[in-house]
């Protein structure tokens, strides 16, 4: 693509944020769609986050992006919550209105648009188990929850952030039931009768995080295991796992692909190529 004095920029705030896909995913939608957009990835630790998103608004970004481990505390820098955002208590899309920023959350509608292009879940009749309770937990937990999931279980390391999230879920959807299990209590139960298992910690990224976030044992046919995590192989230590012992397995691209396209109709108000973008993600 060609830069000029005229191209607009939106950014990809995180830490680490290297390793994303979505540069040139969202890049090749631009350039299809004729739009003079640049994306580019923005490394931004905790420390400097309130100066970067201060940035977003004086160099007239047209968004940006939010991801780990950013999505939650970005709320305190930005100007308006979208119901998408104030609902999941989280944000990963910033749109930049006039020097408004409005927070908004495409994560959890990323999520159902990739779970219901790959499989078929009765989701009244499918207890959730979900590892992790940050900002990617956050949306996903509240969208399953408005498809009528009857049960949720969030599995985190430390019991006082699954207790928030549970906290809005309970106020929210009060019919719920929401269980909490730490990695010093037995779960194995709980996951063995989940019928969808996710994964939205970041265990099974590349390096020294290339692990599994769960004991696989339970896991069989019955499940679809999910992980939101994803690498330029599209593979992840979880999924190989639950492959193995015989489960519906479905990566992350498909998520990234979706909440992209989401985030991209907020920012330009137009429908996003697709197929453009799911090929600009596909290994090689």
């Amino acid at each position: 693509m060609e830069v000029t004095g005229k191209t607009r920029v939106v950014g990809i705030i995180g830490d680490p944020v290297s390793h994303s896909l979505s540069p040139q995913m969202q890049n090749a939608a631009f350039s299809e769609m004729g739009l003079d957009i640049c994306y580019i990835p923005l490394h931004v630790t905790s420390q400097n986050l309130g100066a970067a998103i201060s940035g977003v608004r004086a160099m007239e970004f047209v968004g940006a992006n939010v991801t780990i481990p950013h999505k939650v505390i970005v709320m305190d820098f930005i100007d308006q919550l979208a119901d998408t955002a104030s609902l999941a208590g989280a944000v990963n899309t910033i749109v930049n209105q006039e020097g408004l920023l409005i927070g908004h959350n495409t994560d959890g509608e990323g999520f159902i648009r990739s779970l219901d292009e790959t499989t078929h879940v009765d989701y009244e009749n499918s207890p959730v188990f979900i590892a992790g309770a940050g900002g990617a937990a956050r949306a996903l937990s509240v969208v399953l929850a408005a498809r009528g999931v009857p049960r949720l279980t969030l599995f985190n390391r430390t019991e006082e952030r699954a207790a928030e999230l549970k906290s809005l879920l309970n106020k929210n959807f009060p019919s719920l039931e929401v269980l909490i299990r730490t990695n010093y209590e037995d779960y194995g139960d709980l996951l063995a009768a989940s019928k969808v298992v996710i994964n939205t910690t970041p265990l099974g990224m590349e390096g020294q995080l290339k692990t599994v976030p769960m004991d696989v044992d339970k896991l069989s046919e019955e499940h679809v295991v999910c992980d939101i995590v994803y690498t330029r192989s599209q593979e992840t230590p979880l999924l190989i796992a639950a492959r193995g012992k015989g489960a519906k397995t479905l990566g992350g691209a498909g998520m990234l692909l979706h909440q992209g396209a989401v985030a991209i109709q907020l920012w330009t108000g137009e429908e996003p190529p697709i197929n453009a973008m799911r090929r600009a993600i596909e290994p090689e």
